[in-house]
């Protein structure tokens, strides 16, 4: 059953290679990559409502659905380039999103889909005329929607432990935030290996 979204809401976004990447990095830019114009004249991206998703682990749980999905409808290839990796997630409370802009508007709402309770549906209405115009105003308001979430919560999957191809084993977690130093110099994410293969990120949470 939907539920109406107030100000008093969080919404994350996973985070998910290759998309969500430029090259080694994750960056701002390619958190929310609005693309193909659906029949209902808007472009849609999905996030999860923390109300109905209120633990880290249940939006890693969806973050590692959502790659495995993506990953099936692709034949599962191999690890390395074409293979989607979640990577962790960010938050940003509903009332600081930007829903209007120059030549757009988004509007955000809970749509349970494949199971999930939590999804919430963000779509984008472009409102110029011309090509060139549209993939601006897509590239805005996916930068806008980013700048309002937070630093990331590093997590890899039980599926990719010990694929040296997965970005940590490439990059290491810093990958998820060397591409927003302007906006959290300090920020340092530690996901050292412990005894048993898992990992500790930076706040001592066992990630697997």
């Amino acid at each position: 059953m939907p539920v109406e979204i107030t100000d008093a809401d969080e919404i994350s976004r996973c985070i998910v290679y290759d998309r969500a990447f430029d090259h080694s990095l994750h960056v701002d830019e390619f958190l929310w990559r609005f693309e193909n114009t659906q029949s209902d004249g808007a472009s849609h991206e999905s996030g999860v409502l923390r109300r109905l998703a209120p633990d880290a682990e249940d939006v890693h749980r969806i973050g590692c659905g959502i790659a495995a999905n993506q990953n099936e409808r692709k034949n599962n290839p191999p690890p390395g380039q074409g293979r989607r990796y979640y990577c962790g997630f960010r938050t940003a409370s509903y009332a600081s999103l930007p829903t209007t802009g120059n030549g757009y508007y988004i509007t955000i709402t809970n749509v349970p889909e494949n199971g999930e309770e939590s999804h919430v549906d963000v779509a984008l209405t472009v409102t110029v005329e011309g090509k060139n115009a549209k993939a601006v105003r897509r590239t805005d308001a996916g930068i806008a929607l980013a700048e309002q979430f937070g630093p990331p919560a590093a997590h890899r999957c039980d599926c990719d432990v010990g694929d040296d191809q997965h970005p940590f084993a490439l990059w290491g977690p810093e990958c998820l935030v060397s591409g927003l130093r302007d906006r959290w110099p300090d920020l340092v994410l530690e996901i050292p290996s412990n005894d048993d293969g898992e990992l500790d990120d930076q706040q001592g949470n066992l990630l697997p």
